[in-house]
This record gives C-alpha cells, structure tokens and sequence, in this order.
C-alpha cells in the first residue's frame, strides 16, 4: 500500500511516517514538501491514500482537488482550522474525512486500517465504459448523489424494495451470492438496494430478476419488489437514481413481489388531496345510515382502481386523512371515544401515514369502520329496553329520512300508531313528533358548527325537505335562525 503525505511540516511529517510505520508492514509512505511537487508527481504515479495538510490550501490546490477527484485518489485531510472552508472544500473534493488538530493518532491508525480493509475486500466496484477510447469510471455513492458525471454507454439501474427495513442485509447478502451475468454493482441505501448493471437487454435482465426474486422467496418467503429502469447515454447516473427513487412509488400501488420495468418517467396524475364538499356530504350521510356496504363501494372505487399514470402517493395518504377526519366527527357525535377506540383510530391513522402498499391502508379503514358501525348499532341494541326507549333508538336512526314519521315508528315496533304516540307522550312527558325534531335540530346545530355545508344541505340531512320548514322548526326550538346561529359561533 502506498500512501503520500503533504504534513504542516517536517516534523509533523517526521510523526506521521513513525506512526503509520510501526504499526503497518508493507506500507510505503512517500513525503512531499508542497502541494506544488505533489501535483507534478501525482501525474506519473497514483497511490492508494493522501494524507494532504488543507492549511496549506491555495486558489492553485483547487486544481489539485479536481485532479484527486477526477483519478479516485482517496484521500485525509488534516487542519488546525475548524472552519466552513475547511469542510467545503473536502466535501467538494470527496474526502475520507477531517482530522482536526490536535486529532488522536488512533483515529490515522483506524482510518488506514478502514481503507487497507476495502482495498483487499472490496470487490463491489465495477467499471463502466466512459469513453470511446476506452476509459474507465468507476462508480460510487457520491455519483448517485452529488455528481452530474455523465454516461457515455448506457446502463440499467435496479431498485429492490421490501416493507421491512430490517431485512435489507439479507437482501444484500442474497445478491451478493446470486450469480448475475455481467458486471455490476451494488449500492445499500436505508429504504432500498440499488444495482447497476450493464444494459444487456431488458428481457435478459427481466429474466434474471424474476429468477432472483423465486431464489429470494425460496430463502426467505418475504415480500420483494424488484424495479428495473434503463437509462440512455449522455444521463447521469445521479438522473438516474433520481429516476429509479421516483419508480420505487409505484410499490404503493402495485404491490410485492413483482418485477416491474418502467422506461418512461413517471409523471404523477393530478388529484385532489381532500374531500370536495359534496363528497363530505355523502360520508355525513353514509356514515348516519350506517351503510356499510355503501361505504366499503366508495373506498373501493376511489382508492382501488388507480390507473397508470398513478397519482402522488403523498396526495393518496392525505385523501386518505379526510376520509378519516369525517369518521372521527362521527365518533364524537355520537359518543365513541372510549380508550379502546381511540388506540384503533391511531393505529390506522398510522397505517395510513407509514404503511407501504394502498390496498393494506384500505383493508385496515374498511374492518375500522365496519367494527365501529355495528358496535354503535350493537351498543343501541343491548339490554332490556322501554318502549320509550326503543323508539328513541328509532328516532337516532333514521331522523335524516323526510319521510320517517310516527307511523314508521309503530310499524318498526309493530304497534299501533296511536298506542306508540299515547304512551311516548305519557313516559316521556314529550310527544314523538317534539322529540324527532328535537334530534334533528341537535343534529343540525353540530353540522352547523363542524361543517361547512349549506343550510339546504344541513336541512336535508337532518329530515327537513323545505328550507322553510327547517328554518320554522329552527326558530321554535333554538329562538334563532340557522344562518345567525351558525353567524354567531
């Protein structure tokens, strides 16, 4: 291993040579006195690290960094100056990192031991052809990054995705010992792993991902998304995962355990995140009447049948969110806020935010919303009831419904209609039909101060055909108009 030096000066060059010497065999270290004799050597030979004093930086060292950069001269900085330039510079420049004096020597002694490490271990570079004289590039994490350098061939980068985090390492390791034809290499990010190979023909590479991914499920049964994108010449590799991250949000909609192929970008589909207010409308609705069925079709309709060019994900969840928040007026309305029910409201918001696939979101609202209606409808069912009681239940139920009256009652109860008003009136001291429309102006009154609906729509909602009317009732049981008492919230 050859390592050159630039120190402060000879005696700190004098430390570093003892240092490195006494704990290394087989380490050439090769003194320079200025950055000047270092430039002018380091076109006749190229050694695996630099230790480089950045004090000594000139406007002229500029040239020197690009030099470094543009041959792949891993190198160490070291300075007595902890400030924004130093850091510019060797971020610009790609450093290994930044020894500030005075720095411990076992921290030169790990970093050389670092590099030595992935100088013999390292086989995870490859070389892509970069011009047509036949040069190399070789690729690693800043060109996804920082870079803009450009591909003279084209090339083909993969995404492979799994709902769990924690088993990327296995993802790794598994492509690590499958036998991939050609060159490639393999980059490990936090949410997914990249390849990059040689374009070789897609359907070669849709063959050798779907073989991959039945090893993958053979060795581990657990969900893998692989997405392949080729890229054209003159790209840079930094567009191009640009590109691949952009794809990997086809998960969302598509699922694992598939090999998508995408060569277009993807352009998302415009949507409206939140809930218009006529659709806010039919969930007050559907959630009153207690339809299920009608509410499993609309979340069914809107949130699974996404055509490409799909929309933004990030849209979705937060459509996802109104949907929710008109569950979560119910829930208050009507009194379901107990400890239970507020850790299973949490938890799908939760899904909703973090969860990676939609028909997973869509699966965890739909068993929410059905348990919470039926156990609503079951809690105003239970023990031994009072007429009285049974047909206020009724009145709860079914107070949005114009044509629901006294006689509707009695038929539900299967009782005469003048016994059911005689009896109500007597063991409740209220009679039915002051009873019904005070359930539907309480009702009125809280859409009036939650919602933003017109008063037609607040009047139809609540049982009352005629504005009118509505307004009539209103005035009788509140001493106000709707339009002043919504005025004077």
């Amino acid at each position: 291993m050859e390592i050159h030096l630039i120190a402060k000066d000879e005696l700190e060059a004098q430390g570093i040579r003892w240092l490195v010497e006494s704990h290394f065999t087989g380490v050439r270290l090769v003194p320079w006195n200025t950055m000047e004799e270092f430039g002018s050597g380091i076109k006749k030979q190229k050694p695996e690290l630099v230790i480089l004093d950045m004090d000594g930086w000139k406007d002229e060292s500029e040239q020197l960094g690009k030099m470094m950069q543009q041959n792949r001269i891993r190198w160490l900085g070291i300075s007595s100056e902890r400030i924004f330039q130093t850091a510019y510079r060797a971020l610009r420049f790609r450093a290994e990192d930044v020894l500030f004096r005075p720095f411990s020597p076992s921290d030169l002694i790990k970093h050389i031991q670092q590099l030595r490490y992935q100088l013999r271990n390292d086989r995870r570079y490859f070389e892509n052809r970069a011009t047509e004289e036949g040069g190399s590039l070789p690729i690693d994490y800043p060109d996804l990054f920082l870079t803009e350098r450009k591909l003279v061939s084209p090339i083909t980068m993969v995404a492979l995705l799994t709902p769990h985090p924690e088993t990327l390492p296995l993802v790794y390791d598994a492509l690590q010992r499958y036998s991939f034809t050609g060159k490639h290499r393999i980059f490990a990010l936090s949410d997914f792993i990249v390849c990059i190979r040689e374009t070789q023909g897609i359907e070669v590479l849709k063959e050798e991902y779907h073989a991959f991914l039945a090893y993958w499920k053979d060795l581990m049964n657990e969900p893998l998304t692989i997405v392949i994108k080729e890229t054209s010449s003159g790209d840079s590799l930094k567009k191009a995962y640009q590109q691949i991250r952009q794809l990997t949000r086809l998960v969302f909609f598509e699922g694992y355990d598939i090999v998508l192929v995408e060569n277009e970008q993807m352009i998302p589909q415009e949507m409206d995140p939140f809930l218009t207010p006529l659709e806010q409308r039919q969930w007050i609705e559907m959630l009153e009447k207690r339809d299920i069925k009608a509410i499993r079709d609309w979340v069914e309709r809107e949130f699974l049948t996404f055509q490409q060019p799909y929309p933004d994900p990030e849209n979705v969840r937060v459509r996802l969110t109104s949907v929710l928040a008109q569950i979560r007026r119910y829930m208050k309305s009507h009194n379901l806020q107990s400890a239970d029910w507020e850790t299973f409201y949490h938890e799908v918001f939760q899904q909703i935010v973090h969860k990676p696939v939609i028909y997973q979101i869509i699966q965890g609202l739909l068993m929410f919303i059905t348990r919470l209606l039926q156990q609503n409808q079951e809690q105003m069912q239970e023990g031994s009831r009072t007429l009285v009681e049974k047909a206020k239940e009724l009145i709860e139920s079914n107070y949005w419904d114009a044509q629901w009256n006294l006689a509707a009652c009695a038929d539900a109860l299967r009782i005469n209609k003048s016994t059911l008003s005689r009896r109500f009136a007597a063991e409740s001291g209220q009679s039915f039909r002051k009873t019904l429309h005070g359930v539907r102006i309480r009702e009125a009154k809280r859409l009036l101060r939650e919602t933003d609906l017109s008063l037609e729509e607040v009047a139809r909602l609540t049982g009352y055909s005629h504005q009118t009317y509505f307004n009539t009732k209103f005035k009788q049981i509140e001493a106000c108009i709707p339009s002043a008492y919504r005025s004077g919230l």
